[in-house]
């Protein structure tokens, strides 16, 4: 790190921000909800079928009539 600053871990609070994502395919194909961001890295399971997203820069996102979601897909 520049000047020697140390990363630190972001305050609990951060991490329940709600994100807006969208599910692609399977039984919840269009469903839209917010999610807390700490949810993204876990897998979804929606009547039975698994979703995960695509972690990593940048992320996919759909254009929904709630604005811009991240999607998830069966996996």
């Amino acid at each position: 790190m520049p000047n020697g600053e140390a990363l630190t871990a972001p305050p609990p609070e951060f991490m329940e921000i709600p994100v807006l994502v969208t599910f692609v395919g399977g039984p919840a194909d269009g469903r839209t909800e917010r999610l807390p961001l700490s949810r993204l890295k876990e897998t979804i399971t929606i009547d039975g079928v698994g979703y995960r997203t695509r972690l990593g820069i940048p992320p996919e996102l759909k254009d929904t009539d709630q604005g811009k979601a991240q999607v998830f897909r069966p996996v």
